[in-house]
C-alpha cells in the first residue's frame, strides 16, 4: 500500500553533504580559514530549508565543514577537476589556503581522515542506493549568488535554482557519460515546478534572468550522484538553491550571518510542495 499523502513519512532520502560547519577535532588549531570563510564555503542553512525529518524516512547530514572535508568528492585525485579540491581541501573556492603553513595532514593522516569520515558517509549512501523501499533520493545543496572566482573567473550571477541528473541542458544523457540518475522527463518536471515555486519567493539580491531554474547548469552533479545514483534502486537528483534567496551576496570575507528565518521558511514550504509533487509523479508511473 502506498503511503498516505497526509499521515505517513514518504519513502524519500534527503542527503546534505555540505550543510555542516564543524571542524573535525583532529584538525583544530591547524586551519588558515576562519569561521567566516568556512561559512561562505558551506551550503549554509540547507539543513533548515530541507528539514523534512518528520516527513521522510531517511535524512542524512554530514556535520563537518566542506571547506575542510568534502564527502562529495572522489577519493581519487586523478578524478578531480581542480587541484586541491579533493576530499581533504587545500584551497577554498575563492583561492584561500585551508591550512596554516606546514599544518596540512600528511598522507598517513589524510588516509585516516578519509577512513574516519568519508567512508562511513558513502557506506550509508550505498545502503540507500540498494534499498528498494526508498523511492527517491534528493541530494540537497545551495550555491553562492555568483560563481566563486576559482570555479568561475567571470563571477557570473547564477539562477535561483538548479536541478541535476548528470545529463545535459535538457536532462538527457550526455554523449560522453554513461547515463543519468533520473529521466529527462522527470527532471524537466522538477525544474519547471521548482522554477515556479522559487519565483514566488523574493530574492535578497539579484539573480540570473530570465528563467529561475536551470537543468544541469551550473552544476551537472557531484560525486554522490556519480558513485551511487547511476545504478541505484531509485531516481537520484541534485537540487541547488541560490543563497541569493536567503543569504545575499557573498565573497571570501563576507561575515557569517544568522539564518534569515522568514526567507528560509518560505523556501522550505515551496520546496516540500515540489518534492512531494515529484514523488507522487514517480509513484503514479510505477
Amino acid at each position: 500500500m502506498s503511503p498516505s499523502r497526509a499521515n505517513h513519512k514518504l519513502p524519500i532520502a534527503i542527503i546534505l553533504p555540505h550543510a555542516g560547519l564543524e571542524t573535525p577535532p583532529e584538525l583544530r588549531g591547524r586551519l588558515a580559514v576562519d569561521e567566516h570563510q568556512i561559512f561562505n564555503e558551506a551550503d549554509v542553512y540547507t539543513d533548515l530549508i530541507f528539514d523534512f525529518r518528520d516527513r521522510v524516512t531517511h535524512w542524512l547530514r554530514f556535520p563537518y565543514a566542506r571547506a575542510i572535508i568534502d564527502v562529495n568528492r572522489p577519493d581519487d585525485p586523478s578524478l578531480l577537476k581542480r587541484v586541491g579540491d579533493g576530499v581533504i581541501k587545500d584551497v577554498t573556492s575563492y583561492g584561500r589556503p585551508v591550512f596554516k603553513p606546514g599544518q596540512r595532514p600528511d598522507l598517513h593522516e589524510e588516509r585516516e581522515l578519509v577512513h574516519q569520515y568519508w567512508h562511513p558517509w558513502h557506506d550509508q549512501l550505498e545502503a540507500i542506493a540498494q534499498n528498494p523501499d526508498i523511492k527517491l533520493v534528493i541530494d540537497a545543496h545551495s550555491m553562492a549568488a555568483r560563481g566563486p572566482r576559482r570555479y568561475d573567473p567571470q563571477e557570473r550571477m547564477r539562477p535561483r535554482g538548479c536541478v541535476s541528473n548528470l545529463g545535459d541542458a535538457r536532462g538527457a544523457p550526455r554523449y560522453d557519460y554513461p547515463g543519468t540518475t533520473m529521466t529527462a522527463e522527470d527532471l524537466q518536471f522538477l525544474g519547471q515546478h521548482l522554477g515556479r515555486a522559487l519565483a514566488q519567493v523574493p530574492s535578497l539580491c539579484p539573480v540570473e534572468e530570465p528563467g529561475p531554474v536551470r537543468l544541469n547548469e551550473p552544476y551537472w552533479g557531484g560525486w554522490n550522484l556519480k558513485a551511487h545514483g547511476l545504478e541505484s534502486q531509485q531516481p537520484w537528483v541534485m537540487i541547488e538553491v541560490s543563497r541569493a534567496m536567503y543569504v545575499g551576496w557573498q565573497d571570501a570575507e563576507t561575515p557569517a550571518r544568522p539564518p534569515h528565518m522568514a526567507q528560509i521558511e518560505a523556501l522550505r514550504e515551496v520546496m516540500w510542495e515540489v518534492i512531494e509533487a515529484l514523488y507522487w509523479r514517480l509513484m503514479e508511473a510505477e
